[in-house]
């Protein structure tokens, strides 16, 4: 794409835009824009005076012009914009990023598992982060309709998380059967231009000057539309530069009629050449002879640069090739599939070119869709697929059945729908491995929307398997505790899978095979981690580690939310396919850990993934996780919703936690009957459904213990004490879990305090929040000292009640938690009385304060007093507040003053 001038007529409005974008990359944000109109409205020549401001601004542009041709050809677009800028960059990408950009341009020999689609966008943007630290960039993509499909999901990527100093400016049509790019950012719709602006662009473009009678009828004859316009213009200044007012003016019909006209002023010999052109994805000047080439640009339907040729208009090529005969088409695709210097492009182009089936060229685009997969590109590997098996004579049965049961994996591994139908189609024609294949990928598909319905296909598949590697992944899907629920074939299927993972030498399969059969005995950390270190030595796949990292946060400890951070960006890094489950139960980490706005942004990034994948468990899990942040930081009527969306077609285990959302969003406003129905409902799910033998889909069971809490909390305020003990015996169920005893704890100082035993009531909570505290579990250490306080008051320890609910509303603060900071709040005006002077600290904060005075590190006053150091951040956060000091220099001299 080649920069003009800027001086474009009649879009002053649309280039103030431009040029405030722009200023806003140079001010170090980023930014994105589409162009939108109707085809020939003047959406490249904006695109082109976008890119030209840019460049006198000294950014660095990257650009692609993709054509209808290239719709088909894997990362194109991507290679157009990367390549000219990769040699100095690459080298400097993490090692599976550059091997993920390099199978995916095919830079030197495709080696290795292909690369996720995912990894080929986080390369991508890595990439771009590299070149944007030295100068602001500008990606610029004109007619993204046209855009290949793996190169418009990376660019969907890119465009949710565009690094500081880049825009992102993309034109696309407006009508309705257009492809749309769906980014976020501003619209630009380019209308009809002014007749003024008429005038002015047929003076610069075609040299004349209409009068004004002809200028206002050729205005309102075109509707403004520039190509139209300028058209008709061609056409006057033929007969001679103007029209007499009685005059017809010259318009078509439509433009397809309009480019007609313009195609027929070629000779048959030249469209026939050009129809090569408008099939090719990289027209070169090789395709056209001399004479034709000058004809061709003669009449303005091509323009050459260098040894590239292309139409001066993208419509002249899609109304050609549409309007040519099959024979022609087929005379170019067998011309265009001899000189392809890419194998995927010229099997591509043979198929094009077949008048039936062919077994020579199916062979071939097998092997193509082969390569396009290697590349990272399972979308355009499951079309040439397609293609083969359209090829495959009716004869070779078997060939037809294998190549549906490949295209039927690109479609999935590519998110595309379709999959189920093409292995339906197979199934009762099939036998062996190809059935037990199958079978296979349809508990793929179909466990994406129901839980249930994946296991007995594979167990159906084992019964036909005999490939060992084919086996392996089967009996890994069927112990995946992500995947299925534990029953009393687990076991079996999780040391089969041992056996088979150690006789291949498959070290990531032996990890997952670990760690699966670890969760099926009950998470023991010790086999946890020793599948994690077998999986280090793979890096193949995250989930071992994943396993150690649910089984240390079910026990409240944070260590596991730090690992869950580092294996998404391991798993994004390197493409692994893992990353929907890590940020889904990450999602959930961050809110229980007090950061829900994290949580919420995560759990909102998860279900972008989910909705494009068509995986509808996921997206619940989703929902449920942005109800859970939504619920903490006061958005009551978001985390209701989604809960209630995801409640209207949850399974079981989504059911109980969408209820449980439910449940909480009433207690945090006081409706203690409305909580108890809702925690009602979800707990006897809990008891109903055996929760034990339920997979952890997402974050499912991690959340179970929290909604049985806060079923004792709704159940004890609400007059049903009754049903406050088997909740509590089976938050007993594991008294080696502290997070389950802080929680039974809890449970039973909330009993107390319902039956007025103050007493009882205030040490159990005393207990609870005693095996909270080494804990990270802020947000629950709040809710316990919360009860805590409440009981201390009725039990006329005012001092310790105005001390425990300080904390806790601290807590909450520092979490963004405002509707429970203002539960604590309003517990500390029912305490009555003043405070002294004396005894505006508590115990703890004035030892606290006196350390922090002395000069010792949070860390130090933490391991001194025996509390964690949030504890101690908590707690400075409220004596800063109450001493009216902002340091921990204003601290020491303050307390020197006082004399503490």
């Amino acid at each position: 794409m080649t920069a003009v001038a800027s001086d474009l007529v009649g879009r002053d409005a649309e280039l103030a835009v431009i040029d405030r974008l722009l200023h806003e990359a140079t001010a170090g944000r980023s930014a994105a824009c589409v162009i939108e109109g109707g085809v020939g409205i003047g959406k490249t020549a904006v695109l082109r005076a976008a890119i030209s401001r840019a460049q006198q601004r000294g950014f660095l542009v990257l650009s692609a012009r993709p054509v209808e041709a290239e719709t088909a050809f894997s990362f194109a677009a991507l290679g157009d914009m990367l390549r000219p800028h990769l040699s100095t960059i690459i080298d400097r990408l993490a090692r599976p990023q550059r091997a993920a950009l390099e199978a995916a341009l095919l830079i030197g020999d495709v080696e290795g598992p292909p690369p996720d689609p995912h990894a080929v966008a986080v390369a991508v943007l890595t990439t771009l982060g590299l070149l944007t630290g030295e100068r602001p960039a500008i990606v610029a993509v004109d007619d993204a309709q046209w855009l290949d499909s793996p190169s418009r999901s990376v660019l969907r990527y890119l465009a949710r998380r565009l690094p500081p100093r880049t825009v992102i400016v993309v034109t696309e049509r407006s009508e309705r059967d257009a492809t749309s790019l769906a980014i976020d950012g501003e619209r630009v719709h380019l209308g009809p231009l002014s007749a003024g602006a008429l005038q002015l662009l047929i003076h610069e473009r075609v040299g004349i000057a209409l009068t004004r009678p002809a200028l206002a009828r050729l205005h309102e004859a075109t509707a403004g539309h520039p190509l139209y316009a300028l058209e008709i213009a061609r056409v006057l200044r033929a007969s001679g530069g103007g029209a007499r007012s009685t005059d017809p003016l010259p318009v078509p019909g439509t433009l397809r009629e309009l480019v007609a006209d313009r195609l027929a002023a070629v000779t048959p010999g030249t469209r026939r050449a050009l129809v090569s052109v408008a099939a090719s994805a990289r027209p070169t000047r090789a395709l056209l002879d001399a004479a034709s080439l000058k004809e061709a640009m003669a009449a303005d339907l091509v323009t050459v640069d260098g040894a590239t040729v292309r139409f001066t208009h993208p419509l002249l090529a899609s109304v050609l090739y549409a309007e040519a005969s099959p024979d022609e088409r087929r005379v170019a695709h067998r011309r265009l599939a001899e000189s392809a210097a890419d194998e995927e492009e010229a099997a591509r182009h043979l198929a094009l070119a077949a008048d039936g089936p062919d077994e020579v060229i199916a062979v071939r685009l097998d092997g193509a869709a082969a390569r396009a997969h290697a590349r990272g590109a399972p979308s355009a590997a499951a079309e040439l697929m397609e293609h083969a098996r359209e090829l495959t004579p009716e004869k070779d049965a078997p060939q037809q059945l294998r190549r549906r049961v490949d295209a039927a994996e690109y479609y999935i591994e590519a998110r595309i729908p379709g999959a189920d139908r093409l292995l339906e189609s197979v199934l009762d024609a099939t036998s062996g491995d190809l059935r037990a294949r199958a079978l296979h990928l349809l508990a793929q598909v179909r466990g994406n929307l129901d839980a249930n319905a994946g296991p007995p296909l594979l167990e159906e598949a084992l019964t036909h398997v005999a490939d060992p590697a084919i086996e392996l992944q089967i009996r890994l899907a069927l112990v995946n505790p992500n995947f299925r629920a534990v029953t009393e074939r687990s076991l079996e299927h999780a040391d089969r899978a041992i056996e088979l993972a150690e006789r291949h030498g498959d070290l990531g399969a032996l990890a997952a095979a670990l760690a699966s059969r670890a969760a099926v005995v009950g998470h023991p950390l010790d086999a946890l981690e020793r599948a994690a270190k077998v999986e280090e030595g793979s890096r193949s796949s995250v989930q071992a580690r994943f396993q150690v990292a649910w089984a240390q946060l079910a026990r409240g400890s944070d260590t596991g939310r730090l690992r869950l951070g580092e294996l998404l960006e391991e798993s994004l890094a390197a493409g692994l396919r893992a990353h929907n489950r890590v940020i889904s139960l990450l999602s959930y980490a961050e809110t229980r850990a007090g950061y829900p706005e994290r949580g919420r942004e995560l759990a909102e990034e998860f279900l972008g993934y989910t909705v494009a994948e068509g995986n509808r468990l996921g997206e619940l899990a989703a929902l449920c996780a942005r109800a859970y942040a939504a619920a903490w930081l006061g958005d009551l009527a978001g985390a209701d919703r989604d809960a209630e969306t995801a409640l209207r077609s949850s399974d079981i285990g989504g059911s109980i936690q969408a209820r449980g959302i439910r449940g909480f969003v009433a207690l945090a406003t006081g409706d203690v009957p409305a909580a108890a129905l809702h925690l009602r409902v979800a707990v006897a799910g809990v008891f109903d459904a055996n929760i034990e033998t339920l997979p952890p889909v997402a974050h499912t069971r991690l959340v179970l213990p929290t909604v049985v809490a806060d079923a004792i909390e709704a159940f004890s305020e609400g007059g049903l004490a009754e049903e406050c003990g088997p909740l509590i015996a089976w938050l007993d169920r594991d008294p080696g879990n502290p997070w389950l005893a802080a929680l039974s704890a809890y449970g039973r100082g909330l009993l107390a305090s319902a039956r007025a035993d103050h007493d009882d009531a205030v040490a159990a909570l005393q207990g609870a929040v005693g095996l909270l505290e080494p804990l990270d579990l802020p947000l629950d250490l709040g809710r316990a000292l919360l009860a805590l306080g409440a009981a201390q008051r009725r039990a006329r320890h005012r001092a310790d009640a105005r001390d425990s609910l300080q904390r806790a509303a601290t807590i909450f603060e520092r979490s963004r938690a405002e509707l429970w900071a203002a539960k604590a709040r309003l517990e500390i005006s029912r305490i009555g009385g003043r405070r002294s002077a004396g005894d505006e600290l508590t115990g703890t904060e004035r030892q606290i304060a006196s350390l922090v005075a002395q000069g010792k590190k949070n860390r130090e006053v933490a391991a001194a007093l025996v509390v964690t150091e949030r504890t101690v951040e908590a707690a400075l956060t409220g004596i800063y507040r109450k001493l009216e000091v902002r340091s921990r220099t204003e601290l020491a001299r303050k307390l020197a003053t006082r004399g503490d």
